[in-house]
């Protein structure tokens, strides 16, 4: 069996990585890997992190283009010219990203069967978030099979007509990712990025990320201005990686420029990220990634969107809408800092409990053993 496996994020590197491993432990199946190089620069390391080799790379030809409909071409196009080079009978892709679409997008004109990482997440509003909700849509009519990572986002699919036969629920590879980086770092880490030195032990560290479009503007100053109020406070201590992105950038370095008490990091690679997580009291974010790691780690975070399309992590309790609400978040930050430890919560994941990676490539054998790939693909 060959598969091809289509990343071009940080967050799909991570989430794909455990796929990689446990695909490459297989007797009689070969793995190439696709990189379309949406994040060059935040996936540093990653790819050696995972021990993956890429097999094909766009280089920095994807991100040249001028807009995203250009993007999506040069990516679907790239890939299709891949799964014409060789015979595959799978390719995997994960999420809702651009590169994901693309790859989803060329497999099903290629006639080669899509396996879709992480499956069935919805908000139902094709605004929120954009352009994901409409990318994760196209991905599944796209796929043959649809790895869900809970039983929410399953239903998901089963209420769009998917057939049940074609779905799995395997809980997320990011709580593989996370424990398997987590027992890489041990306890004597030493972070590869210098800043991380200057944050103060003896504050209470919150951990903050922001970069999604739909929040540029209005939504994102509010966010930043109560992350300046937080650092005023003097008892905690903000640390904010700021996204590449031009406008985010602008506004966070308007903001929070000289704000006391924030420290604005570089894009970190993934170990110095996981090692954060770990000090952390909370978390203040708008990415989807944060709110299936901050589980992991017992962490509550306040999500600063109007949706989720991961309702898992609020209703287990460890997540809270609070959109771009400045009193919502100052004062969720100080009731998640006002005690003399960290509130850890002792709940089970709602994401998995790290064997997502395995067993979706179990699913991928078992599937093209029983069914046949080439008939999946007529």
């Amino acid at each position: 069996m060959r598969v091809l496996i289509a990343f071009g994020t940080r967050p799909e590197i991570i989430k794909l990585g455990p796929v990689w491993q446990a695909l490459k432990k297989r007797d009689g199946v070969t793995v190439d890997a696709f990189w379309t190089g949406q994040h060059l620069e935040l996936a540093d390391g990653l790819l050696d992190l995972f021990d993956i080799k890429a097999t094909f790379k766009s280089g920095r030809s994807v991100m040249q283009q001028p807009g995203l409909a250009s993007k999506f071409g040069e990516m679907t196009g790239q890939i299709e010219r891949a799964l014409q080079s060789r015979r595959y009978d799978w390719i995997v892709v994960q999420g809702d990203t651009a590169t994901a679409t693309a790859a989803a997008m060329a497999g099903f004109l290629c006639r080669v069967p899509v396996a879709h990482v992480e499956a069935g997440l919805r908000t139902n509003d094709l605004q929120s978030p954009w352009p994901e909700e409409f990318n994760r849509r196209v991905i599944t009519v796209a796929s043959t099979l649809h790895f869900a990572p809970t039983a929410c986002a399953a239903d998901n699919l089963r209420k769009e007509n998917i057939p049940a036969d074609s779905i799995r629920e395997v809980g997320n590879t990011v709580v593989d990712a996370l424990l398997y980086t987590r027992k890489r770092l041990g306890p004597d880490y030493r972070p590869i990025e210098p800043a991380l030195a200057a944050l103060p032990a003896d504050k209470k560290l919150v951990l903050a990320t922001t970069h999604r479009r739909e929040n540029i503007g209005e939504p994102m100053r509010n966010v930043l201005r109560a992350l300046r109020t937080i650092g005023n406070d003097g008892d905690k201590v903000v640390a904010l990686p700021v996204h590449l992105n031009p406008a985010v950038r602008k506004q966070v370095l308007d903001v929070l420029g000289d704000a006391p008490n924030v420290h604005l990091l570089p894009p970190l690679q993934y170990p110095d990220f996981v090692h954060l997580l770990s000090r952390a009291w909370c978390i203040v974010s708008d990415s989807g990634g944060v709110q299936e790691e901050a589980p992991t780690f017992g962490l509550q975070i306040l999500i600063t969107r109007d949706t989720t399309e991961r309702p898992e992590v609020v209703e287990a309790g460890f997540g809270r809408l609070v959109a771009s609400d400045y009193d919502a978040i100052v004062a969720g930050v100080r009731e998640l800092t006002s005690a003399s430890a960290p509130r850890l919560l002792a709940k089970s994941n709602p994401f998995g409990a790290g064997d997502a990676g395995e067993r979706i490539a179990d699913e991928l054998i078992a599937r093209a053993l029983t069914v046949g790939v080439t008939d999946m693909a007529a």
